[in-house]
């Protein structure tokens, strides 16, 4: 079998507990037959890289003829690229279910075949760079003359924008802060104009924050997060996935998605770490 193969930059963590899991999926049905493999691609967003390797590792540990890919990038530059160009077979795992709807709108995944395999837990938080915003210490604050360019995903293509947009009108914020909204472009480092004084805040995952990296430890020292927005004041976001309709042998790209919501999907995402689907 074949190593899981990376088409980006991100760094490899240790696969050790994904094979496990793997092996255990195997069961007791003896040895499977051989067959031709057969390469399976899967784009997923850089922020859930981490967890989904193990994932992805573990399915191919179960399906050794299956060649396991993942091709990662930033939300909202995956979209228009698997947009663009349905390589296949090839999946694809959303940040959530506005994502999805996107790409079935625009003909790259059949609606009827999207499955949500996991919920997404991590917050929503306003940053700001180390010394700037000075003196908002709150969501109330991005109202102030403190801040005037804040960037946030719009709703259409991001359940982070979706989200945060709504969470904002049911605080009663949105009317003043939504005048000072800008919309990143797909390819924008938004931390980095944040760092570099192009934004005064963005809306963003908090593990956004830590790239590949242990959400668990301190936030940069160069950024600072100014405030969660309450998880109770929007809907809750469900990870996706879907079969790229373009995709030649396609069946492969839905048997793992159909996976994922199976009951040994659903053991292997967790034991990377997310949600299950309750």
């Amino acid at each position: 079998m074949m190593p899981l193969r990376e088409t980006s930059s991100l760094s490899r963590r240790t696969r050790g507990l994904a094979a496990l899991v793997g092996l255990a999926l195997l069961g007791c049905g003896g040895t499977p037959p051989q067959r031709e493999p057969v390469g399976l691609t899967v784009y997923v967003p850089c922020v859930i890289a981490g967890p989904m390797r193990d994932v992805l590792t573990a399915y191919e540990t179960a399906h050794p003829q299956v060649e396991m890919a993942m091709d990662t990038d930033k939300p909202l530059a995956l979209l228009a690229r698997v947009a663009e160009s349905q390589e296949g077979p090839a999946a694809v795992i959303t940040m959530g279910d506005v994502e999805m709807r996107w790409l079935a709108g625009a003909g790259a995944v059949t609606a009827s075949e999207v499955r949500t395999i996991a919920v997404n837990t991590y917050p929503l938080v306003v940053a700001a760079a180390a010394d700037g915003a000075a003196g908002v210490e709150d969501l109330a604050g991005l109202a102030g003359d403190g801040v005037a360019k804040i960037l946030l995903e719009g709703p259409a293509q991001s359940s982070l924008g979706d989200r945060a947009e709504r969470g904002l009108k049911q605080l009663g914020l949105w009317e003043e802060v939504g005048q000072k909204v800008v919309r990143p472009k797909p390819d924008d480092m938004v931390l980095a104009k944040v760092v570099d004084g192009d934004a005064d805040a963005a809306v963003l995952f908090r593990d956004c924050l830590f790239g590949d990296t242990d959400a668990t430890q301190s936030v940069p020292k160069t950024l600072r997060v100014i405030a969660e927005i309450p998880a109770d004041t929007y809907p809750p976001i469900p990870y996706q996935a879907a079969a790229l309709t373009g995709a030649p042998q396609a069946e492969v790209a839905r048997a793992f998605a159909d996976f994922l919501v199976s009951p040994k999907g659903q053991a292997a995402l967790a034991a990377a770490g997310l949600k299950p689907v309750d």
